[in-house]
């Protein structure tokens, strides 16, 4: 991870910890977290692009499909999940759509993670996570 932008690794640190944090909540006896075959990317805003300070976030999603958010005792698929958006290491959004309008951000360099999680808002075995950074001019 050491060849990827300060802010980048700060964001996954911190959705690390929140991912453990809700993992912890949501165990049932020692049960393991399902796999996915989902992959995730970032299309808008492009990597190390400048761009207006309320950009447009636009996702892919591929081997998977967006389902409402469910309680803890939910029962979760690989293929099933939606999207937890974060901006410079704060979430903003548990997104239900591929695309988003970020908040206004001041001009400077910003990093947006998003993530696929399961139905019951965890992460799955295996991290399904996309990042970008890119500077709001």
């Amino acid at each position: 991870m050491s060849s990827y932008h300060p802010a980048v690794r700060r964001a996954f640190v911190v959705l690390a910890a929140a991912s453990v944090l809700v993992a912890a909540g949501c165990s049932s006896g020692g049960s393991s977290r399902p796999t996915t075959a989902a992959q995730l990317r970032i299309v808008t805003p492009a990597p190390d692009r400048p761009t207006v300070p309320d950009p447009a976030l636009r996702l892919e999603l591929t081997k998977a499909k967006i389902v409402p958010g469910a309680g803890s005792g939910a029962h979760v698929r690989g293929d099933q999940g939606h999207i937890h958006v974060s901006v410079d290491g704060r979430l903003i959004a548990m997104a239900y759509t591929l695309d988003q309008q970020l908040p206004p951000m001041p001009p400077g360099r910003h990093t947006v993670v998003a993530e696929f999680v399961a139905a019951d808002h965890a992460p799955f075995a295996n991290r399904v996570v996309a990042a970008v950074s890119f500077d709001v001019r």
